[in-house]
């Protein structure tokens, strides 16, 4: 049997550090590439252009992956925190580049103090700035934080769910919005949010799991496995 039915949380694992990998490095590294060839090696700008498109066509078969996997096991959530400390690597090299270009690009004679330079430098740093903050204070949350993908009608889960946990005794507060359910057992802080996927498929969620609700999430998890 192959190593997706062995062990798809580590595969999921290993796809995640991929896509990270292909935006923190491949992604800003390509694009660097692409800066140098045009202001020092212009006959080589055509070739870092077509290994650009070729470096974001490859990250669509890890994130393919991740998809499938999904709907194999559950995981932390762990792919925001994941994307952000991409972004933060892509940033960082992009600044560098974008400022070691300009360098160049005045030794040639260019006139790299052009304005939009020191824009484009300025807008880096402030997302930057915005991506770390966004992982500062929301890390905690989507660390206990976990979600799998399933093959059934959003309905039919938010039902069986409902009645699981309720079956438990647990008072459950029930909401609904545009992207689906949210069920919230009083006085232990677990939440659980359902979210259609399309063609029948959904997303469960499972929130602010701590060592209080541990075992009633461990049971949920069961549950669901033996109902689909």
């Amino acid at each position: 049997m192959g190593t997706l039915a062995e062990d798809p949380a580590s595969e999921l694992e290993h796809a995640q550090n991929l896509i990270e990998f292909i935006l923190a490095i491949l992604v800003p590294v390509t694009i660097t590439l692409m800066l140098f060839s045009y202001v020092v090696f212009r006959e080589l700008f055509d070739f870092f252009f077509v290994l650009a498109i070729v470096v974001a066509a490859v990250s669509l078969w890890p994130a393919k992956k991740i998809h499938d996997l999904h709907y194999e096991c559950w995981s932390v959530n762990t792919m925001p925190l994941k994307i952000a400390t991409s972004f933060v690597g892509m940033i960082y090299i992009s600044v560098v580049s974008v400022f070691s270009v300009a360098m160049i690009a005045l030794y040639e004679g260019l006139t790299p103090e052009n304005p939009l330079t020191f824009g484009i430098v300025g807008g880096l740093l402030f997302i930057l700035l915005g991506v770390m903050t966004y992982n500062a204070r929301y890390r905690d949350k989507f660390l206990a934080m976990e979600k799998r993908f399933f093959h059934k009608d959003p309905q039919y889960l938010e039902e069986i769910v409902s009645d699981f946990l309720e079956s438990k005794g647990d008072k459950l507060a029930r909401y609904r919005n545009d992207k689906g359910s949210r069920m919230v057992v009083d006085g232990k802080k677990l939440a659980v949010n359902i979210a259609p996927l399309g063609s029948d498929n959904a997303e469960i969620t499972i929130e602010e799991i701590d060592l209080g609700n541990a075992d009633l999430f461990n049971s949920l998890k069961e549950f669901l496995r033996s109902r689909t």
